[in-house]
Protein backbone atom coordinates (compact mmCIF):
# COMPACT_ATOMS: atom_id res chain seq x y z
CA UNK A 1 0.00 0.00 0.00
CA UNK A 2 1.70 3.66 -0.99
CA UNK A 3 2.03 5.63 1.96
CA UNK A 4 1.26 9.14 1.39
CA UNK A 5 2.30 12.51 3.69
CA UNK A 6 0.51 15.90 3.46
CA UNK A 7 2.20 18.94 4.70
CA UNK A 8 1.38 22.40 4.78
CA UNK A 9 2.81 24.65 7.33
CA UNK A 10 0.76 24.75 10.70
CA UNK A 11 -1.23 21.46 9.80
CA UNK A 12 -4.22 23.14 10.47
CA UNK A 13 -6.06 23.60 7.24
CA UNK A 14 -4.98 22.52 4.03
CA UNK A 15 -2.79 19.20 4.63
CA UNK A 16 -5.71 17.80 7.31
CA UNK A 17 -8.30 18.67 4.35
CA UNK A 18 -5.89 17.02 1.77
CA UNK A 19 -5.66 13.90 4.02
CA UNK A 20 -9.10 13.64 4.91
CA UNK A 21 -10.30 14.45 0.93
CA UNK A 22 -7.94 11.95 -0.17
CA UNK A 23 -9.45 8.82 2.47
CA UNK A 24 -12.98 9.87 1.38
CA UNK A 25 -11.71 9.47 -2.56
CA UNK A 26 -11.67 5.49 -1.09
CA UNK A 27 -8.07 5.77 -2.32
CA UNK A 28 -6.03 2.24 -1.52
CA UNK A 29 -3.30 4.67 0.60
CA UNK A 30 -2.45 5.56 3.74
CA UNK A 31 -2.15 8.72 4.42
CA UNK A 32 -1.22 11.12 7.25
CA UNK A 33 -0.15 15.26 7.53
CA UNK A 34 1.88 17.28 9.02
CA UNK A 35 3.23 21.13 9.21
CA UNK A 36 6.63 22.42 8.80
CA UNK A 37 6.38 24.86 11.83
CA UNK A 38 7.49 24.01 15.40
CA UNK A 39 3.41 25.11 16.18
CA UNK A 40 2.08 22.89 14.07
CA UNK A 41 -0.16 19.90 15.28
CA UNK A 42 1.54 17.21 13.90
CA UNK A 43 5.06 18.45 13.29
CA UNK A 44 6.81 16.27 10.24
CA UNK A 45 9.36 14.39 11.66
CA UNK A 46 11.79 12.48 9.94
CA UNK A 47 9.94 9.24 10.58
CA UNK A 48 7.16 10.68 8.34
CA UNK A 49 9.40 11.62 5.72
CA UNK A 50 11.09 8.61 5.58
CA UNK A 51 8.19 6.08 6.09
CA UNK A 52 6.07 8.11 2.90
CA UNK A 53 6.54 7.16 -0.41
CA UNK A 54 4.68 10.36 -1.77
CA UNK A 55 5.01 13.45 -0.31
CA UNK A 56 2.72 16.11 -1.31
CA UNK A 57 3.43 19.73 -0.26
CA UNK A 58 1.00 22.54 -0.52
CA UNK A 59 4.13 25.21 -1.30
CA UNK A 60 7.45 25.26 -2.83
CA UNK A 61 8.47 26.62 0.72
CA UNK A 62 7.70 23.05 2.09
CA UNK A 63 9.54 21.25 -0.46
CA UNK A 64 12.53 23.58 0.34
CA UNK A 65 11.95 22.84 4.05
CA UNK A 66 11.92 18.77 4.01
CA UNK A 67 14.85 19.36 1.44
CA UNK A 68 17.49 21.79 4.11
CA UNK A 69 15.77 19.36 7.21
CA UNK A 70 16.15 15.94 5.95
CA UNK A 71 18.19 16.26 2.99
CA UNK A 72 18.13 15.41 -0.91
CA UNK A 73 17.67 12.01 0.12
CA UNK A 74 14.25 12.74 0.10
CA UNK A 75 13.17 15.36 -2.69
CA UNK A 76 12.42 12.59 -5.06
CA UNK A 77 9.63 11.88 -2.93
CA UNK A 78 8.15 15.74 -2.87
CA UNK A 79 5.22 16.53 -5.06
CA UNK A 80 4.48 20.73 -4.88
CA UNK A 81 0.67 20.67 -5.00
CA UNK A 82 0.44 24.54 -5.26
CA UNK A 83 -2.17 25.62 -3.15
CA UNK A 84 -2.00 28.30 -1.60
CA UNK A 85 -2.87 29.22 2.42
CA UNK A 86 -6.15 31.28 2.13
CA UNK A 87 -7.85 28.24 3.05
CA UNK A 88 -10.09 27.28 5.77
CA UNK A 89 -10.57 23.62 6.78
CA UNK A 90 -13.31 21.33 4.97
CA UNK A 91 -13.80 25.29 2.55
CA UNK A 92 -15.42 23.73 -0.43
CA UNK A 93 -13.17 25.78 -2.87
CA UNK A 94 -10.45 23.80 -1.00
CA UNK A 95 -11.68 20.41 -1.00
CA UNK A 96 -12.70 20.49 -5.12
CA UNK A 97 -9.35 22.10 -5.69
CA UNK A 98 -7.34 19.11 -3.52
CA UNK A 99 -9.27 16.42 -5.57
CA UNK A 100 -8.46 17.40 -8.62
CA UNK A 101 -4.67 18.44 -7.66
CA UNK A 102 -4.78 14.51 -5.16
CA UNK A 103 -5.85 13.09 -8.47
CA UNK A 104 -3.11 14.29 -11.15
CA UNK A 105 -0.36 13.93 -8.53
CA UNK A 106 -1.21 10.73 -7.09
CA UNK A 107 -2.34 9.20 -10.68
CA UNK A 108 -5.87 8.44 -9.28
CA UNK A 109 -9.03 7.75 -11.73
CA UNK A 110 -11.67 10.46 -11.68
CA UNK A 111 -14.31 7.42 -11.11
CA UNK A 112 -14.18 8.19 -7.44
CA UNK A 113 -16.06 11.57 -5.75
Amino acid sequence: MKKVLMVCTGNMDRSPTAAMVLAEMCAPMWVTSAGTEPWAKNQVSIELVEEADVICVMEEAHRGHIRERFGDVHAGKVVVLDVPDNYVCWEDKLILLLKSKLRTALGLTSSKS
